[in-house]
């Protein structure tokens, strides 16, 4: 018999754990789903949901630490006002899911909804009036409970029969799907809702006479039922991450992980181990507080390094084949990046090298013009003149066509010397890309030797800017690439259940990216790469533009963006009063090209003020082009 009330009491512990477990995950997950790019219907009333959930399991947490009955009944309640708008945040997210497959409501669904809503709030102040539900039982196993009453038999008809027409709406979104992927997605969502309905239902209502009687099958059920419900809430935002993030799948995958690992799982273990270690001392009757100390932090450090440790395995399961291995190159460019900062760091360590070899005061390393990275000039140590002033004239002096045997110091000014920085790749000529300049050297305590560790440094300061080189080039190349890869991200993201959304007529300017696309192209809206490579390039009204004044989209563009200004205009004489603002700064910054301070000066604005309402202006200029694209379209 002893052994069988340790055994139900160590039941219990588990189930309290999974149940704080579960608490802990849907708060993580409505935390994760808050940040949600895309607030549809579909994300909003899952959110809701989520809501409800951690009403319900943190209430339930919490009655299992209460001291006191009033203290619990009031808890008790809590967990009462999740249930009841659990069944409508369903059927609401049962609603937005079936319109989002192409299925909107024509009234009657709408109907039941605002209905589901009405009748929660009816229970709710039954709820708080103490009508729905009679005084908390405490003195019978296995938990305690809220007395039933003839309310919640009515309460139970609207829960079951709400979440019969929640799964009718699920089952009609499934059979809406086409695609063999949708149709996965939208099963791993269907069954994964199953979980928090049926985990949440307080069954004691109605089994409280058996419960009492079978205490271990009631708490192997309880254990059993939160197991469920931790999983199926991760499944389900799984499901739900595809409308709610316009990313690829595998990283929804990645982050989703992450964040499931790093927080509520590892929040949950812990809280697991010290609850268990808490409960043994008391049974034991040992103080056991410095023990949950190191074991908390132990099994934080211990977990958050298993998932590191173990990254690889995860990653390999969860990303196969091709993929896989692009991702490793991707990662593995990530880190073999010369960053700005590297790139300064490496040519200081040259210098600093080079003056401490030839025994000068100081050295500088000029970059080629033409060279994206001649921002790098570097000067280290004292010399007697700024040779970084006096750059293209120096440059300038050295015969190209000679340089692939200059292998040495060349001298330009009596005891001032230049070493050619050559990157020599096989096969083809040699690249100049710059020189390292150095005075008072002394030609004559230069040996064979230091010349050969000379050439070495050379070598090593061409061979870095020559990769540098590389790496803006493809800077510049993914900058370009973003705003496409952008559109085609958030056509993904609308049409992964509604396939309509493929076919929108201009995903440009449905695009969340637009207002930076429209700042981009005014940045370089008299030459530039963001304006030639805009996405925005895609509108008709560029195309339609171009048409009628013969001219290339460039061109076209950019007019269309001269007029959206010219519209924000307020009609009569130009002033600079608050009327006149935005037009006023659009005009000077990028139609006259004023400087920031100078407009700033005109407007009587401070600079982050300025910013501000440039922001501001921006939008209006989107709004301006998109109510051109749409007009467009219309007539069309």
């Amino acid at each position: 018999m002893g052994f069988i009330a340790e055994f139900e009491t160590l039941l219990k512990a588990i189930s309290d754990v999974l149940t704080a477990g579960v608490a802990i995950i849907a708060f993580s997950l409505f935390i994760y789903a808050v940040t949600f790019k895309q607030h549809d219907r579909v994300t909003l009333t899952f959110t809701l949901l989520l809501l409800s959930i951690v009403v319900i399991f943190g209430a339930d947490a919490f009655a299992t630490v209460a001291a006191s009955s009033e203290t619990l009944r009031l808890i008790l309640k809590i967990h009462w006002l999740g249930l009841i708008f659990l069944p409508t945040a369903y059927f609401h997210f049962s609603d937005a899911l079936l319109s989002m497959t192409g299925k909107p409501s024509r009234g009657r669904r709408s109907l039941v909804a605002v209905i589901c809503f009405l009748v929660s709030v009816v229970f709710s102040m039954m709820l708080l009036s103490n009508h729905l539900v009679g005084n908390v039982i405490v003195n019978q196993p296995p938990a305690p409970y809220l007395e039933r009453t003839v309310l919640i038999d009515l309460f139970t008809i609207f829960f079951t029969s709400t979440m019969v027409l929640s799964w009718y709406n699920y089952i009609r979104a499934y059979q809406r799907t086409v695609t063999q992927t949708s149709r996965r997605r939208m099963l791993y969502l269907i069954l994964s809702a199953i979980g928090p309905a049926f985990g949440s239902f307080p069954y004691l209502l109605y089994g409280s006479g058996f419960a009492s009687r079978a205490t271990l099958i009631f708490w192997t059920l309880s254990i059993l039922s939160n197991a469920l419900v931790y999983i199926t809430l991760i499944s389900m935002t799984y499901a739900v991450s595809f409308f709610g993030f316009p990313w690829a799948d595998r990283v929804i995958k990645s982050r989703l992980f992450r964040w499931v690992m790093r927080g509520p799982v590892t929040a949950s273990l812990t809280l697991g181990v010290t609850t268990i270690i808490s409960r043994l001392g008391r049974q034991l009757e040992i103080n056991v507080s410095a023990i949950n100390v190191i074991a908390m932090a132990g099994v934080i450090i211990l977990f958050e390094y298993s998932i590191t440790l173990f990254a690889r395995v995860w990653e390999r399961f969860m990303f196969r084949g091709n993929e896989r291995e692009e991702l490793e190159k991707i990662r593995a460019l990530e880190d073999r990046l010369l960053t700005s900062n590297d790139l300064r760091q490496f040519i200081d360590l040259i210098l600093a090298t080079f003056c401490d070899l030839l025994q000068v005061s100081g050295a500088c390393l000029l970059i080629k013009n033409g060279n994206n990275s001649s921002n790098f000039d570097i000067q280290a140590g004292t010399q007697k003149k700024d040779y970084i002033q006096q750059k293209d004239s120096i440059l300038n002096q050295i015969d190209e066509k000679h340089l692939p045997a200059a292998d040495r110091f060349l001298k330009i000014d009596g005891d001032v010397h230049l070493l050619p920085i050559l990157y020599i790749p096989e096969d083809q000529p040699a690249e100049f890309l710059g020189a390292i300049i150095v005075d008072d050297l002394e030609m004559e305590r230069i040996d064979d030797q230091k010349m050969r560790y000379i050439n070495r440094l050379a070598a090593r300061t061409a061979l870095a800017l020559h990769d540098r080189k590389i790496q803006e080039a493809l800077f510049v190349s993914l900058e370009l690439l973003t705003p496409q890869v952008s559109i085609i991200q958030d056509l993904l993201a609308t049409s992964r259940i509604n396939q309509k959304g493929i076919m929108s007529e201009n995903p440009v300017i449905e695009s969340t990216d637009f207002d930076q696309w429209v700042k981009d192209a005014l940045d370089h809206l008299w030459g530039g790469p963001k304006l030639s490579q805009s996405p925005m390039l895609q509108l008709k009204i560029v195309e339609e533009k171009a048409g009628e004044a013969r001219e290339n989209s460039v061109n076209a563009l950019r007019e269309i963006l001269r007029t959206a200004i010219q519209h924000l205009k307020p009609e009569g004489e130009r002033q600079f009063t608050n009327e006149w603002i935005l037009y006023n700064l659009l005009e000077l910054k990028y139609l006259s090209g004023w400087k920031v301070k100078d407009i700033a000066r005109k407007l009587a604005l401070s600079e982050a003020d300025l910013y501000r309402k440039q922001r501001i202006a921006i939008n209006a200029v989107s709004q301006e082009i998109i109510d051109m694209e749409k007009s467009n379209l219309i007539k069309t």
